[in-house]
């Protein structure tokens, strides 16, 4: 726990500013496949991603689906190093004029320019109709914006500590065939919302990253179903309400209630495999800021080569997304690119993100 709580901190300082007004759909957990699918995965789910989109997907697991022992992944903006540079020019400047002036430039350079980090493991292992695994995670966003026109930087931060648990059964339905699934949720978190004005930045002893931290503890559940059809391109329907009757976490936060519905096709090329799917997210728009229809369609393809090559692409949110992964049994390593629409609207703030993972198991 303390290790955590360090590495809160860590990101926190390296990342410095938080967000008035652009703020992203909240969700607990983005799997680095569905992203580069464009996060389209609801009528998907058939690896250890389905614990978090759609239980449901588990009894598509043949046997023993797998364990990942060490799942380290980091997520962040495009131009996060030169802005912890900044920062740290700032910090490590000889005189208090000079730390003053570059502090002022600092604000003016970065005015409402948004910025992301999001770092953490999550152990697991998938049966066939179970799955189980932690999470451990810490995230932090924000932008500097001048409200009126004093320029200071929003800070928001969270750590999540979460046991997840999945389970699933199969129906047979005529010819065709029906999963349903539920996960249940175990989650700590701690929170902060902090701002800071030029002056603040400069005063070594101005900004302390503790003060107002917030936390608490939540139960949640998921419910979710598939329903797919026995014919050539296998389509597939899927359902899944997450955080049913909202997760209340205390002074931590809530995560909102969210109905998913989406649909999947598979069609072999040749000895590779094509999947194809769409998602519509929060049919009944119960997330905070979130009045754009098409902030909420997304839809992705992967192509699986026969040996350990898969390819993603898709558009999440109206912008594009891409990734791949390379499996190499024990070993996998994996990269998407997408680009998150900040606020209500297509005019709102975008912030364009790269994520790795690598994934040690069997």
């Amino acid at each position: 726990m303390n290790l955590w709580k360090t590495a809160v901190v860590v990101v926190l300082m390296m990342l410095i500013p938080g967000s008035l007004c652009a703020t992203e759909l909240p969700v607990l957990y983005k799997g680095i496949r569905p992203q580069g699918m464009g996060g389209a995965f609801t009528a998907v789910a058939d690896d250890e991603n389905a614990m978090f989109y759609n239980p449901a997907g588990l009894d598509g697991i043949k046997g023993f689906g797998g364990t990942a022992i060490l799942n380290p992944y980091i997520e962040a903006s495009r131009h996060i190093n030169s802005f912890y540079n900044d920062l740290k020019d700032i910090a490590n400047a000889s005189t208090d004029t000079e730390q003053a002036t570059l502090a002022a430039q600092f604000m003016q350079d970065w005015l409402d320019k948004h910025m992301h980090l999001r770092s953490g493991v999550f152990p697991n292992v998938t049966f066939h109709d179970f799955g189980v695994g932690v999470l451990g995670q810490v995230s932090a966003d924000g932008e500097v914006q001048s409200p009126s026109g004093v320029d200071t930087l929003f800070v928001k931060g969270v750590y999540d500590l979460a046991l997840i648990a999945s389970g699933a059964h199969g129906f047979d339905v005529f010819n065709d065939s029906l999963k349903v699934g539920i996960t249940g949720k175990l989650i700590y978190q701690e929170a902060i919302d902090q701002s800071y004005t030029t002056t603040d930045l400069v005063q070594n002893d101005g900004i302390d990253l503790r003060e107002g931290l917030k936390k608490g503890n939540g139960i949640g559940v998921d419910m979710g179903a598939i329903y797919s059809f026995s014919n050539a391109l296998e389509p597939s329907l899927g359902l899944t309400v997450l955080n049913i009757g909202d997760v209340d976490m205390g002074d931590a936060g809530t995560l909102e209630q969210q109905l998913n519905i989406g649909g999947a096709l598979k069609a072999p090329v040749g000895s590779c495999k094509l999947l194809l799917a769409v998602d519509v997210v929060d049919l009944t728009s119960q997330l905070p800021d979130d009045q754009d229809f098409w902030r909420k369609v997304h839809t992705g393809a992967e192509f699986r080569f026969p040996i350990f090559l898969s390819l993603r692409g898709g558009v999440y949110q109206g912008y594009p997304s891409y990734g791949l992964t390379v499996d190499l049994k024990a070993l996998k390593v994996s990269y998407a690119f997408y680009v998150e629409q900040l606020g209500a609207g297509s005019a709102q703030n975008v912030d364009r993100r790269n994520m790795i993972q690598i994934a040690l198991g069997f």
